[in-house]
């Protein structure tokens, strides 16, 4: 009697640890709605022509050009999207230079630039 009394706390403590896990899995979620979409379809074929008629002495000419423009399938889609806003990392430049610290630079390139030409010059004469 006494095992059996000390047997069950010890299954209950071992059925806590041998339990069913849960294992978290990201489910996509659609993050645009589509409102309402309007479609314009536009198939056509002009057909135009230009006629001129000339007079030269006692003869009469007619001139005729004719063309044909064609429109197939211009198509104009007016889609409004409604968007789920979301947050968004923004990435920020830090140790960003000031103007004095890059004018320093600069000032400092250029003396060690005079300095570099004068010793060039001192090691040749």
């Amino acid at each position: 009697m006494k095992r059996i009394i000390l047997l069950i706390p010890i299954l209950a403590i071992l059925s806590l640890f041998a339990g069913c896990k849960t294992k978290t899995v990201l489910v996509p979620v659609d993050r645009v709605k589509i409102e309402y979409r309007d479609r314009l379809r536009i198939d056509s074929v002009y057909n135009r022509d230009t006629v001129n008629i000339y007079e030269r002495g006692d003869t009469v000419y007619l001139q005729t050009i004719k063309w044909r423009e064609r429109f197939k399938f211009d198509t104009v889609s007016v889609v409004r999207v409604d968007s789920i806003p979301y947050p968004v990392e923004v990435i920020q430049e830090v140790n960003k230079l000031t103007k004095w610290q890059r004018w320093r630079l600069n000032a400092l390139n250029i003396i060690a630039i005079i300095i570099v030409a004068y010793v060039i010059i001192k090691i040749r004469v």
